[in-house]
């Protein structure tokens, strides 16, 4: 008979679609994996392993399907889970699971179990609607963001809906009125968006574990003039933004310091020699999380895409063939890029 902690250290090192399996062994084990002691210090340790990179690639005869692959190397794309429909909004992965609405209903998927739940409607339909989701990684908790409203000049309801809990939504309070105009990004348990107020652009912050709204971030002068052509991405831990001044040229403004609002800028020229000379339509779309290589989408003259990992420092690129899909539009326009995907435990 071995230990509860040897017991706990073995199931450690186990991956999350073994766990599944293991949920049936015995209540005892089905117990310890989950606790939220056990939760806890597997997401923690899941955090220092190798990260992978996850993109979404619309389907380009329905624009309302998306197929998700997941790259742990560079020179190696697997299709890593499925092909799922998302007839409205854009969808997003945080901390390993994914959000997505189809049919006017927000869905929760988690590709390392191959299981999702629907979330409960929170109101009847209103057409203006906007959604985030982020991870509290002190309590292991995941929270869904709601905006939604009847009329364009009306304010924005705010509801938050967490991921395990008493299974309904929360009404929270804003104080500054804003309405939600850019992609998420969550880092730290801190989701960043821009959004349209009073006095511009701002950016705005949700705190995920105290589900309130920071002050508003302005965005730099020089960065606002590119509006429609910038894009907030994970850098090195940082939010960033991500300015694309033409084909080959881009600043990245990373947010030093959100209280004092503090901005440095980085500007990036991706050399042509680094691809192949079939390649065209190049665009900057992230990065890949710790090791800061670039993130390029592109196509060739038949329109197959392809991603391209660039080291700046090294010279070197690695490019990836994804899988004969064709795109004759921009590969950007159909490519999301989720530079810090780990296996979550969360068991739908």
């Amino acid at each position: 008979m071995i230990s509860e902690d040897l017991l706990v250290e073995i199931l450690l090192r186990l991956p999350v679609k073994t766990l599944a399996i293991c949920l049936c062994v015995s209540k005892l084990w089905a117990t310890i994996i989950r606790s939220r002691y056990f939760i806890n210090l597997y997401q923690s340790r899941s955090s220092t392993h190798q990260q992978h990179v996850m993109f979404a690639l619309r389907d380009i005869f329905t624009f309302s399907r998306w197929h998700f692959f997941l790259s742990s190397q560079p020179s190696l794309v697997t299709n890593a889970i499925c092909c799922v429909d998302n007839t409205s909004l854009t969808p997003d992965c945080v901390n390993g699971l994914i959000c997505l609405e189809d049919m006017h209903r927000l869905w929760i998927y988690n590709p390392a179990t191959r299981k999702g739940v629907l979330l409960p409607q929170s109101a009847p339909y209103k057409p203006f609607r906007k959604w985030y989701m982020g991870y509290d990684p002190i309590n292991c908790q995941y929270k869904v963001l709601f905006f939604s409203k009847e009329k364009l000049l009306c304010p924005y309801k705010v509801e938050v809906f967490t991921l395990g809990g008493q299974g309904s939504w929360k009404m929270i309070e804003v104080e500054n009125n804003h309405s939600p105009a850019t992609r998420g990004v969550c880092i730290d348990g801190v989701v960043y968006y821009g959004s349209h107020t009073a006095h511009g652009l701002r950016l705005e912050r949700f705190y995920v574990a105290t589900e309130k709204f920071g002050n508003f971030i302005e965005i730099p002068i020089e960065a606002s003039k590119f509006y429609g052509f910038f894009t907030f991405v994970n850098y090195q831990g940082k939010l960033a933004l991500l300015v694309t001044k033409n084909i080959s040229m881009y600043d990245l403004w990373v947010l030093e310091d959100a209280g004092k609002q503090e901005w440095s800028k980085v500007s990036i020229v991706l050399p042509r020699e680094l691809f192949s000379y079939d390649l065209v339509c190049l665009e900057l779309v992230g990065f890949v999380a710790g090791s800061g290589e670039l993130i390029v989408t592109a196509r060739d003259q038949s329109f197959h895409l392809y991603l391209v990992y660039v080291d700046l420092k090294m010279k070197r690129s690695n490019t990836v063939w994804l899988g004969g899909i064709r795109c004759s539009y921009r590969p950007s326009l159909l490519v999301l890029t989720f530079t810090d995907y780990v296996e979550s435990i969360m068991f739908l």
